[in-house]
């Protein structure tokens, strides 16, 4: 029994020692320490300096304020134009800097934020801090931020602490996300000497680019073309830019002519007046990035005109590649069952499709309740599905309920979304009114059968004609959906009138959230 327990001892101190060999491993901790909470983490660093350094560098990895970081150099003191160092940096300190600096991946800044350590206000700098943090750095002591891939940085309360940015790009940033808010037409200068600097990083070879700036000028565009030219390597491109104070100028038509040839995922505006020239502008557009996967476009021309037909989304037709699409209209688009054939066949790889309404208050325009039949046909793999329901004047023809033989009606027959990929309907401002929710949880019943399955409506403010919130009648139709998929059939009967009886004993009951949840699971009958 002795050496038995002797042999036991001796395999348990292998087992043992071989785990410790595993944790010792920096890519085996780092893979289980990447997903704990910060304080898992911080008590996770005194096991060992190996489980220490592991920690450290999730710790720094993404930081969400650029406040700690220099805090390493010196304390941090509010003046009458902003943050300034409160002491003179020492030679350790920068060791220091250095020490952590190095593990950083992405580093967020925003100006509005709050200094909870300090107690102050804003994050707001001082107009001449970069200058002075760039002129302190010791010679020789190279980028500030050596390993950084990300840096988001937002300009909210002054422009001025945009330029604050320049001193942590460096050629290892591949995402560069820029924002500026509250500014004067005069002060855009700032913004447009800034992207001339970005154009002039030696090595810079961004992949990511996002700019929002709600206040433009000539030079601003010209200078975001300058970049746009020189960062073909830019594959995720998002422009949000104000309009300029002359709409005359040709501003915003000069970054779509050197987008970059290989560009994947791109959110812009189109500036047109009338329909020949909206034409014109997106084909060229179309023409520049011919590999899109992704587009969502914001169309900005008179009032007096807008794409209202299938005609707006010919232009696109040849994005063969494109799996997201994602158009804004000011009243809508009607699209007809022959129309989203067309779609099908020229979008073979679309999952998530949606029109929706920009500007807001005159959005009318969508399909029939129907012809989410023809939709689920042409986009079986589809995922999200964003369009109007046109309001419903008359009952639902629901083609299984038409057939001459009744009893061998069965939903099978008909075309449904795929059950493991299609999970979301937006039906944006649509309305439904009480007496057609039985229909309309039936057809749902039948064309989406995830579990997963989730109906987004949103009212909007300021229409013409403000028509009746119809939020509690979507969200009857999506419990009655999941009612119908959480109870067992009664195969004795025809589809619809199991359906029909099933939603019609349940169309009146009062939805809360607990409510909701047991509909879900099929317990309410």
């Amino acid at each position: 029994m002795a050496q038995d327990s002797d042999v036991q001892l001796a395999v348990g101190l292998d087992t043992y020692r071989e785990m410790h060999r595993m944790l010792a491993v920096y890519e085996i901790i780092s893979n289980i320490l990447q997903n704990c909470q910060r304080h898992d983490q911080a008590v996770a660093a005194r096991v060992s300096r190996l489980w220490y350094g592991v920690v450290l560098d999730w710790l720094w990895r993404d930081i969400d304020s650029v406040l700690p970081l220099l805090r390493l150099l010196s304390p941090l003191v509010d003046t009458k134009s902003g943050l300034a160092f409160a002491e003179t940096i020492e030679a350790r300190n920068w060791e220091r800097f250095r020490y952590y600096g190095r593990r950083v991946r992405c580093l967020r800044y925003d100006d509005r934020d709050p200094d909870g350590r300090a107690h102050l206000a804003s994050s707001s700098f001082a107009s001449d801090f970069s200058v002075t943090l760039l002129a302190l750095k010791p010679a020789g002591f190279g980028a500030l931020l050596p390993n950084i891939q990300e840096l988001h940085w937002t300009a909210s309360r002054d422009v001025l602490n945009l330029q604050h940015a320049l001193p942590f790009l460096h050629s290892s940033v591949k995402a560069l996300d820029i924002s500026v808010d509250n500014v004067r037409v005069d002060d855009v200068h700032i913004i447009a000497r800034f992207l001339r600097t970005v154009s002039g990083i030696h090595g810079l070879r961004l992949e990511t680019f996002k700019f929002k700036s709600i206040r433009a000028t000539l030079q601003l565009y010209q200078n975001f073309a300058t970049l746009l030219q020189n960062q073909q390597t830019i594959r995720v491109l998002d422009i949000e830019v104000g309009h300029l104070p002359d709409p005359n100028e040709p501003g915003p038509d000069l970054p779509h002519p050197v987008l970059p040839k290989e560009l994947k995922e791109l959110i812009t505006s189109l500036n047109f007046d009338g329909l020949a020239d909206y034409l014109t502008r997106a084909r060229a557009l179309v023409r520049q990035v011919p590999h899109l996967h992704s587009l969502e476009l914001y169309p900005d021309g008179p009032w007096s005109w807008w794409p209202l037909g299938f005609h707006y989304l010919t232009p696109f037709l040849e994005l063969s590649e494109l799996k997201n699409l994602e158009l804004f209209a000011l009243e809508g688009i009607h699209l007809d069952p022959d129309d989203i054939g067309i779609l099908s066949k020229s979008f073979p790889k679309m999952v998530r499709f949606a029109i929706k309404p920009w500007p807001q208050p005159r959005f009318e325009l969508g399909i029939k309740a129907t012809t989410l039949i023809d939709f689920a046909a042409a986009f079986p793999n589809l995922e999200a599905l964003g369009i109007r329901i046109e309001r419903i004047d008359e009952p639902l023809e629901l083609p299984w309920r038409s057939t001459d033989n009744h009893s061998h009606s069965q939903p099978q027959a008909y075309p449904s979304f795929n059950s493991s990929t299609f999970q979301l309907l937006d039906v944006g401002p649509s309305f439904l009114s009480d007496d057609d929710i039985p229909d309309m949880a039936e057809l749902l019943s039948v064309l989406c059968p995830s579990p997963l399955f989730e109906i987004k409506y949103e009212q909007l403010e300021g229409e013409r004609e403000p028509q009746p919130d119809s939020t509690e009648a979507w969200r009857k139709v999506e419990a009655l959906v999941k009612l119908v998929h959480g109870t067992e059939r009664d195969t004795t009967k025809p589809y619809h009138e199991w359906c029909q009886a099933l939603i019609l004993d349940n169309v009146d009951i009062e939805i809360d959230e607990d409510e909701e949840s047991m509909i879900a699971e099929g317990e309410v009958a």
